[in-house]
């Protein structure tokens, strides 16, 4: 009897145990805005228990050893509203993930803690750095474009494009969703900056980042558009129209409607002024939907279709050093073309729950294009010789890509599984008819014969691309997590090239030597197991990846079958920490395999240029590139983003050039491919800014320096060329009541060493001063100017331009500023030509554009919008 009272004290024990099951409670506090609210006070109450803690850097707060699942949470703030909520989570497991909690600004002390001046124009946070936009002086009228000019680590040139740390930006998005666009400037010359809360510069990682935490590779640059906060609905339109002398005109039109559950823009534009080098008309009109149906679920629809016509003049020197000697030659070309292009794309969220997330898009793109060119060249040095080329081209390439991505995050400690699939089907056809006339001349410069070649190249690529993603992450506590990541890429090309020569008596013969059908097949896999550990100010992922490779690639038929393989065991390597609240550095490294293209592996020349033949090598191996990236930023009052790269590729494909003789004992440049190592690169890029008189003078600072090691062969004997570039800049603006002023100056030096040849030496230096102002005055008037001065220096003498341009603006709005008048002068000293270089293998080319002659612009815009606050 005592026994079996001693055994039911004991289960009755034990049940009591296992009753206490405790709880960790976490979550995240923001204001209506999005910002993070640090060191607010939070207090748990459970039952006649009461916990307290305040929320970090981020916003977060955890509560550990809740005693039940059952509570309520009061977060108080100086100058919020205090938020208060019961929750109830009996079916939950023992890690809690309440949703975000939003506190907002009290009506009655609203005067009292928004003070002019106090808050910072820069906020960083993690990935994205944030820059209100209401820190910048910006005028009534002022648009998207006008405050990117404004914010450190952002240059926006004279045609509208935007870069920042060296990347050129072209995805854009509005209140985190994506805004379908052709040309970034066809919104931001448009949009409002009274409708816009905050920009945005987001490092993007894709989503897999999102949904583990683990980052890799370099990201990419995407601006997000955030829309004030306490505009409950926004009706925007604007249109403006333009006509000028010489035919030259602009029309746009662009309508916006914002509300909490909808987003719908609607943009249309058509000019021929929005690029400065040769004759452009480019059409576009794109429509943008964004609904929010539920809490849990919402789509997106965009449209894009567009038309750009170009015709252009050029001149340019190039120098081609090979074994034998150097080639020069002196080429003009004129060039006309069309390029229409439509997009369809259409999305789907669902979001059931706090980390679980479902993410769908199909997308279906078209390119057709037609170009008409003729290119005259005349050579000399190694040998004389005169070629006139003319040609058209037709191609169209449709595309059609589908994508879906899911994350799961199980109860408990946090464990989380995503999935990702994506396949991409590219059908390219590209009709090439051309004709080369040539003319050899003998050792004594006398004619000794012509030549033409008239021949049709028929070209058929396509690709189907699938890509296969799997993630699950394993919480050990509440910093550390293992990670286990499988993927695989592949990649089928079943390419064709039918070659056709014409006689001069109009009968077309098939060269079956020069035609071919070529396939080949890319499969990549990849197996990743990683650490990772996230606490207080240190964020680090370690860990191993094995990457096997193969490539299989034959002729039709399955002649010359060819199978190569690889396999790297590379580091995971990622290292972040936060040294204040506004600054921090990381370092990481990336290992990528980088496959040959079809036309590096086919063994068929390919004579699309007669004078320079390209022969593939189908024995190939993959390439593979190891990148180490540091970054160091610090934002707020004052602003410095340094970034430093360096890249090193082992076995990376190269060009093989060797001179070859013809039947008239003249020699072509024949091109083929090898793998070898030694190429290598480092990138320095920097960024500053100094701000006074809360903003109303700036100073900005901007370096972009490079240098590249690269190997090529000449006649299978291994040579050097060296590149080093360095750019650095200098701006300064003013931003008064009644004056804006921006002046700045910047010199690029670019050395070339080729091929270790002293007489293979070039110099280019580049000065540009810049000065841009705008004057206002009786209340509703302005005069604008902006003046761009370029001086070169180490262009070879049949190049020669330091063109100085000046644009002219004067404006009077009307009607409470919904009506804009704008008399505009372009290039008013009618400049003719601006100059550049380019580097390809063995050659350096100098170019010389033709740009805009001088034209005159008369204006008018209406601005229209009804903004409904909450």
């Amino acid at each position: 009897m005592k026994r079996i009272f001693l055994l039911i004290c004991f289960l009755c024990c034990l049940h009591t145990l296992l009753a206490q099951t405790v709880y960790n409670v976490s979550g995240t506090i923001r204001d209506t805005t999005g910002q993070e609210m640090i060191g607010a006070n939070v207090w748990l109450m459970a039952g006649r228990d009461t916990m307290h803690t305040i929320s970090n850097d981020a916003g977060k707060f955890i509560f550990r050893n809740v005693p039940q699942p059952v509570f309520t949470i009061r977060v108080t703030v100086i100058g919020y509203d205090t938020w208060y909520h019961e929750f109830s989570y009996k079916e939950a497991g023992t890690q809690i993930d309440l949703p975000l909690i939003k506190l907002s600004i009290k009506t009655s002390t609203l005067k009292e803690v928004v003070i002019k001046g106090s808050l910072s124009p820069v906020v960083m946070k993690e990935d994205t750095i944030e820059y209100r936009a209401d820190q910048y002086h910006l005028r009534a009228n002022a648009v998207a474009e006008d405050l990117l000019k404004r914010l450190p680590g952002m240059q926006v040139d004279m045609e509208g494009n935007v870069q920042t740390m060296g990347k050129r930006i072209t995805k854009v998005r509005i209140n985190g969703k994506d805004f379908m666009i052709t040309d970034i400037k066809t919104l931001t010359r448009l949009l409002p900056v009274d409708l816009i809360d905050k920009i945005q510069l987001i490092d993007d990682y894709g989503d897999l980042a999102r949904a583990t935490g683990r980052k890799t590779g370099e990201p990419e640059k995407i601006i997000n558009i955030q829309t004030k906060a306490d505009l409950e609905k926004v009706y925007q339109g604007q249109a403006l129209g333009g006509v000028g002398n010489d035919g030259r005109y602009n029309a746009a039109v662009l309508a916006n409607y914002f509300s909490e559950k909808q987003q719908l823009s609607i943009n249309g534009n058509t000019n021929n002024i929005s690029a400065q080098v040769g004759n452009t008309i480019t059409s576009t009109v794109n429509a943008n939907y964004r609904g929010n149906f539920s809490k849990e679920f919402s789509m997106n629809v965009g449209v894009i279709g567009g038309r750009t016509t170009s015709d252009m003049e050029s001149l340019s020197t190039s120098k081609t050093v090979t074994t034998d000697g150097t080639l020069s030659s002196i080429n003009t070309s004129n060039n006309s073309s069309r390029n229409d292009n439509y997009n369809i794309n259409v999305g789907a969220e669902y979001k059931p729950k706090e980390g679980d997330m479902v993410n769908f898009n199909l997308n279906y793109s078209g390119n057709k294009s037609f170009n008409s060119s003729m290119n005259s060249a005349i050579q000399s040095g190694l040998q004389r010789k005169d070629q006139i080329s003319t040609g058209l081209n037709n191609n169209t390439t449709p595309v059609f890509l589908a994508g879906l991505f899911a994350s799961h995050r199980f109860k408990g400690l946090g464990r989380i599984v995503s999935m990702g699939l994506y396949v991409n089907t590219t059908k390219n056809n590209n009709l090439q008819d051309g004709i080369d006339s040539l003319r050899y001349y003998n050792p004594d410069s006398t004619i000794a014969k012509d030549s033409l070649l008239h021949q049709i190249l028929d070209k058929k690529n396509n690709t189907f691309t699938s890509n296969a993603q799997l993630s699950y992450v394993e919480p050990l506590d509440s910093a550390n997590s293992l990670e286990l990541r499988y993927s695989v890429n592949y990649n089928h090309t079943d390419n064709g090239q039918e070659t056709h020569w014409i006689n001069p008596d109009g009968k077309t013969n098939f060269i079956d030597s020069l035609s071919n059908r070529y396939i080949y097949t890319m499969v990549q896999h990849q197996v990743e197991l990683n650490f990772r550990r996230s606490k207080n100010k240190w964020d680090y992922t370690f860990g191993m990846r094995l990457q096997p490779a193969s490539l299989t690639s034959s002729m039709a038929g399955g002649l010359n079958r060819a199978v190569v393989t690889s396999n790297k065991l590379v580091p995971v390597f990622r290292i972040q920490y936060k040294l204040t609240k506004q600054s921090m550095v990381s370092l990481s490294y990336s290992g990528n395999v980088i496959f040959p293209t079809y036309q590096q592996l086919q063994p068929v020349p390919d004579l699309t240029n007669a004078q320079f033949p390209i022969i593939g090598n189908p024995d190939l191996r993959p390439a593979f590139a190891h990148s180490v990236f540091f970054n160091y930023r610090t934002a707020g009052m004052n602003t410095l983003f340094v970034h430093l790269s360096g890249n090193f590729t082992q076995d990376k494909v190269v060009t093989n050039v060797s001179l070859v003789k013809d039947t008239f004992n003249t020699v072509k440049q024949e091109t083929r491919f090898l793998n070898t190592n030694g190429d290598y690169n480092f990138r320095f890029i920097y960024g500053w800014s100094y701000r006074l008189a809360d903003g109303k003078y700036n100073l900005f600072l901007d370096g972009n320096s490079s240098y590249n090691n690269n190997i090529l062969y000449m006649d299978n004997v291994r040579k050097t060329g060296q590149n080093l570039m360095i750019t650095q800049s200098v701006r300064a603006n003013m931003l008064r009541e009644f004056v804006e002023l921006t002046t700045g100056v910047a010199y690029t030096y670019n050395r070339n060493v080729y091929v270790l040849q002293q007489n293979s030496i070039t110099n280019i230096g580049t000065w540009n001063f810049n000065l841009n102002g705008k004057v206002y005055f009786l209340k509703t008037f302005s005069l604008g100017a902006d003046v761009n001065k370029q001086l070169n220096s180490g262009y070879s003498g049949a190049l020669s331009a330091n063109p100085l341009m000046v644009n002219a603006t004067l404006e009077k709005m009307l009607f409470k500023r919904k009506l804009t008048v704008r008399l505009q002068g372009f290039n008013l000293l009618d400049e003719t030509s601006r100059l550049s270089q380019s580097i390809s293998g063995n050659t350096v080319t100098e170019n010389q554009n033709r740009l805009l002659g001088r034209y005159f612009m008369a204006t008018l815009q209406c601005d229209l919008r009804l903004l409904k606050g909450k």
